[in-house]
């Protein structure tokens, strides 16, 4: 019986799933939701156990989902386990489906005990048809596991995670990459739980395992890597050669100018800075922000955490000279951050016709960036005078247009020269609203 009714159920999802390809070619995407509305609203006056009145709201879900709209799905989707409930029974494994697309638009609403209540009865009704043991169960158990860690029942995750660990032992042998992602899960767990001893010894596991299939420079390699090396570091222990063989295998597979990279340096460097090796600290941190400056523009607002760090290096290395520019470029990029959020509040009260608000900001914006007097100068200036020429201009620009609202116009054109005079070129014109 179960084999006839799944064969109507796939009959009915093909012609279901052609309307809403015809629906889509002829209308857009735009106009699926009224299709599937249509298709649900038709259903009415079939039977309730009709597949296709099953399918029609299993698809409006499915869009519902796809489009965040996780409430609604989650009450089409109850509606269409309770019609398959009706058509196939409670304990049929063809219902399993329905339950999952339920659950898992539960965990998208952070419905954790729920998830892991629908999980569980998927699992059961699992049980049921297979037995205990089989592999069939473990990705159901898997996602109970899942549900529970992410409703930090650390402990009932624990033991849905050994007893999928147990069953893949069984069916594979104790060595076999198939327990990895159970493993791994595993160790976080035990991270989670901080016992991290315990996760230390799974994370080797899983690297022992790995090393059968991978090359030791094989980035499939990372995460466990990374891992060991985060509890290394948490436990004060030997980190510096996981994270130099993190950074090699990082070299090789993206490149020496990789933002992975670089990130992989900064954990070196850090390491080497809290070991008081600042030689090689400095090294690191010398190669990751030349590649972050390339990736970000030297003057980009996260670049100043960075310099500041190998200044501090520099510093404690009693090389003054090296550290200035830096610590100068701190300022710079904070400066820059700094303008940009006041040329925002000036540009929205100017906006409003808010004049006397705009005006002190862009004054303040000038007098922040224009440390060498540039534009209130009367002697020509070279254009490489000032790291922040352009964003001074863009903002001396704005100023001038608010000075030209205010009718200011004998101010407004002395700003103006001034610009033309240090840039160069004429000031972008203004685009006016009609």
């Amino acid at each position: 019986m179960i084999s006839v009714m799944s064969t109507v159920f796939r009959s009915a999802a093909t012609i279901v799933g052609l309307v809403l390809v015809l629906a889509a070619a002829a209308f857009g995407e735009s106009e699926k939701e009224k299709v599937l509305l249509a298709l649900v609203s038709e259903s009415a006056q079939w039977k309730p156990t009709d597949p296709r009145t099953i399918h029609a709201y299993g698809d409006l879900g499915d869009y519902y989902t796809a489009q965040s709209r996780y409430l609604d799905a989650e009450k089409v989707y109850q509606k269409r386990l309770e019609l398959a409930e009706d058509a196939l029974g409670r304990a049929n494994p063809e219902i399993i489906p329905a339950i999952t697309a339920l659950a898992r638009v539960s965990f998208a609403q952070m419905k954790y005990a729920r998830t892991a209540e629908l999980f569980e009865r998927s699992l059961r009704i699992l049980e049921r048809e297979y037995g205990e043991q089989d592999t069939k169960l473990v990705p159901a158990i898997d996602e109970v596991a899942q549900a529970l860690q992410a409703d930090a029942k650390y402990p009932e995750a624990e033991k849905f995670l050994r007893r999928a660990l147990a069953i893949r032992e069984r069916s594979s042998g104790p060595d076999s990459p198939e327990l990895v992602p159970d493993l791994s899960q595993l160790a976080r767990v035990d991270v989670l739980k901080s016992n991290l001893a315990a996760a230390g010894t799974t994370y080797e596991r899983v690297l022992k395992i790995q090393l059968k299939s991978f090359s030791p420079n094989s980035p499939e390699l990372l995460p466990t890597l990374d891992a060991l090396a985060a509890l290394a570091l948490e436990q004060k222990g030997d980190a510096e050669p996981i994270l130099r063989q993190t950074l090699a295998i990082r070299e090789s597979s993206f490149g020496p100018m990789h933002s992975e990279t670089a990130k992989n340096l900064d954990r070196l460097g850090a390491l080497y800075a809290e070991e008081k090796k600042y030689p090689e600290a400095a090294h690191c941190y010398e190669r990751s922000l030349f590649i972050w400056s390339k990736a970000l523009g030297a003057e980009s607002p996260e670049m100043a955490g960075k310099y500041q760090k190998l200044a501090e290096l520099y510093a404690a290395l009693n090389r003054p000279v090296d550290a200035e520019p830096l610590v100068k470029q701190v300022l710079v990029t904070r400066e820059s951050e700094t303008v940009a959020s006041l040329n925002t509040l000036a540009g929205i009260y100017a906006a409003r016709d808010n004049f006397t608000e705009a005006e002190p900001l862009y004054r303040l914006s000038i007098a922040i960036l224009d440390k060498r007097g540039i534009l209130t100068s009367r002697q020509p200036v070279s254009v490489s005078a000032d790291a922040n020429l352009e964003l001074l201009a863009k903002t001396a620009t704005d100023y001038v247009e608010l000075l030209k609202k205010m009718r200011r116009k004998a101010e407004a054109s002395k700003l103006e020269a001034r610009i033309r005079a240090v840039t160069g070129k004429q000031p972008p014109a203004k685009k006016h609203q009609s």
